[in-house]
């Protein structure tokens, strides 16, 4: 019976990592070394101190994977935090490379022109474009190995356009450089806004998943008996079915207050 706790524990730190029950098709996430050692770290403190506390091996397991989670989805909610900031960056890299373009610099220079103002990851990616067009490679090529490399649907549209004015040429470019700006633009804005609105339900989707674990450990303290009764079989498949609900709950209020990301049209 301890072993499905165990499992049922593993089950729940998935599900508040990816996202994802464990067998669905998904991405798979990019979690460091470092972040895995910090979740094992954190799991492992958690349910020590817990059952110090508790003196239940059930509720301590629970309580480690919930506390084992947490390191992993600082680490996410860090990347998803860059990976916006980098978005947002796109109108205002757009307008440069239009200015530039106005006032006579090829696209491919003016790419890289700004990339390099830009700075962070924009100015390797810059570096990645003046390399090919010096050696060969070509200013296409260049950006479509940076679309995979970014991996992400505004980085798509902006980048796919570029390929499309690079080809046009002439007076056309501007324009396009124009419509593309203001698209992402009104994009990002709506965006930012949405999110915004729904900062609200991921926090009590945050409190619906610890509430329950501080009121078990409340009683827990606070009653022997209720401490022995989760030591049985059946206080087990509580404690189990409690971790899958719980952490199934909101895995599901977090997917209902998120955004759907946009397609990759041009992947």
């Amino acid at each position: 019976m301890r072993g499905l706790v165990v499992l049922a524990a593993a089950g729940a730190m998935w599900i508040m990592v990816v996202g994802l029950p464990p067998l669905s098709h998904f991405k798979v996430p990019r979690i460091r070394i470092r972040t895995i050692v910090a979740s094992l770290g954190a799991g492992a403190v958690g349910s020590a101190v817990a059952l110090g506390l508790l003196g239940t091996v059930a509720p301590a397991l629970a309580i480690g994977a919930l506390c084992a989670a947490i390191p992993a989805r600082l680490d996410r909610s860090r990347e998803d935090r860059l990976q916006r900031e980098q978005t947002d960056r796109w109108p205002d890299l757009i307008a440069q490379i239009r200015s530039s373009v106005a006032a006579g610099a090829t696209l491919p220079d003016a790419f890289v022109d700004s990339c390099d103002r830009a700075g962070g990851d924009f100015k390797r990616f810059g570096g990645v474009v003046r390399h090919e067009v010096t050696f060969g490679g070509g200013f296409e090529p260049a950006l479509l190995t940076i679309r995979h490399e970014m991996d992400e649907p505004i980085a798509d549209r902006v980048l796919a356009t570029l390929v499309i004015a690079q080809r046009t040429g002439g007076r056309r470019v501007g324009d396009v450089l124009d419509a593309i700006g203001g698209s992402v633009a009104d994009e990002i804005r709506l965006r930012r806004a949405h999110d915004a609105a729904l900062t609200e339900q991921r926090w009590t989707a945050t409190v619906a998943l610890v509430a329950p674990w501080m009121l078990l450990a409340l009683s827990i303290g606070t009653n022997p008996q209720a401490a022995a009764a989760f030591d049985t079989a059946e206080g087990m498949v509580v404690v189990m079915g409690g971790l899958l609900a719980t952490s199934g709950g909101w895995m599901l209020a977090r997917r209902a207050s998120r955004l759907s990301a946009p397609p990759r049209v041009f992947e």
